[in-house]
């Protein structure tokens, strides 16, 4: 009887640790299918060439490298146009400023309409500074000056809207001038892109330009070679009103970032971010936090401005929510409380 007995309970035993042995087999091979699930999806970016295509393909390619057999396409978009497209879903990723990422999430200028579909996967570019590039023989060394001395000068600036003519509106707006007081001073204001802008400075048909762009800027180090410039001071309490109303933040570009320019310039600076239509699935999105975390190292060899990326900073989005993919991936490496 009591062989028996110990021969069931041997039985049992042996019964529930092929349980248990089945049990973790199936949930590794679970994990497994879920690391090595391949994606297939698409990202708008910047201008066919531009520093914002080479980010996107940047990105683009961590995650193919992350997941085997991944088909990723990457396709030209721009900064302001983006958020409301991934917003309507019409793309699932997309790049954009925080600045106008969380503009388009509360319908403010430049929208006309909220998209609470918006959500943010992480940081791309930790920081993206607004410059005022100017001739170099412009006889003003900073906007103050310029504005004290009601001097008529030709101002280029992206399409009314963009984040740099925004910005440079803004900083206008904390010295009380307006575009129409420039041209009344005997100057003008054109809207205009930033290869064109720079054929005209060669030109002196333009003195000076604003935007917020990478450092150093591709545009401005070609510029450079054919036309003397210099970078325009800023003033740091213009700078934090600014920043306070758009969502920015205050920063300083290093001297010889370009060779002409001398100091350290205190200016206004806002992250560019990867941005996803809430509706893409958790585990998608998952995915892609981590596929970017992951190949940090490669990043860095395809763009200077990747090497200040790091873990920690990838979740500093801003205002925008993110996403719960994003969320999950954050928690793990204990970023975010759970």
């Amino acid at each position: 009887m009591i062989m028996k007995r110990n021969s069931v309970l041997l039985s049992l035993l042996i019964l529930l640790f092929l349980t248990a042995c089945g049990a973790s087999g199936s949930a590794s091979s679970e994990q497994t299918e879920e690391k090595n699930t391949a994606l297939q999806t698409i990202i708008i970016g910047g201008r066919t060439g531009g520093a914002w295509s080479v980010f996107t393909e940047g990105i683009a390619e961590s995650i193919r490298r992350e997941y085997d057999g991944s088909v990723i396409t990457v396709e030209p978009g721009s900064i302001v146009e983006n958020p409301p497209t991934v917003g309507m879903n019409k793309v699932p990723y997309g790049l954009s400023y925080t600045m106008t990422a969380y503009a388009a999430y509360k319908g403010e200028e430049p929208y006309d309409q909220p998209y609470d579909d918006i959500r943010a996967v992480s940081v791309v570019i930790p920081a993206n500074y607004f410059q005022l590039v100017a001739r170099a023989d412009l006889g003003y060394d900073s906007l103050k000056e310029i504005i004290e001395n009601k001097a008529p000068i030709h101002l280029a600036v992206d399409q009314k809207g963009s984040a740099g003519e925004i910005i440079t509106r803004k900083m206008l707006d904390e010295y009380g001038v307006t575009y129409e007081d420039i041209i009344s001073w005997g100057g003008s204001v054109d809207h205009l892109s930033g290869a064109k802008t720079f054929e005209l400075m060669a030109d002196k048909r333009v003195d000076i330009t604003g935007d917020a762009v990478s450092v150093p800027s591709s545009d401005i180090l070609e510029a450079s070679t054919t036309i003397d410039l210099k970078m325009l001071a800023l003033e740091q309490q213009v700078n934090q009103s600014v920043a306070d109303e758009l969502g920015m933040l205050t920063g300083k570009i290093q001297a010889e970032s370009y060779n002409f320019q001398k100091d350290n310039i205190t200016t206004v600076n806002t992250p560019a971010i990867l941005l996803v239509n809430q509706n893409v699935s958790e585990k998608e999105v998952y995915q892609v936090t981590k596929a970017i975390y992951e190949n940090l190292d490669y990043l860095k060899t395809v763009h200077k401005e990747f090497e200040n990326l790091s873990g920690e900073n990838m979740m500093d989005v801003g205002d925008v929510p993110l996403h719960p993919g994003a969320v999950k991936f954050f928690k793990e490496k204990g970023w975010i409380d759970n």
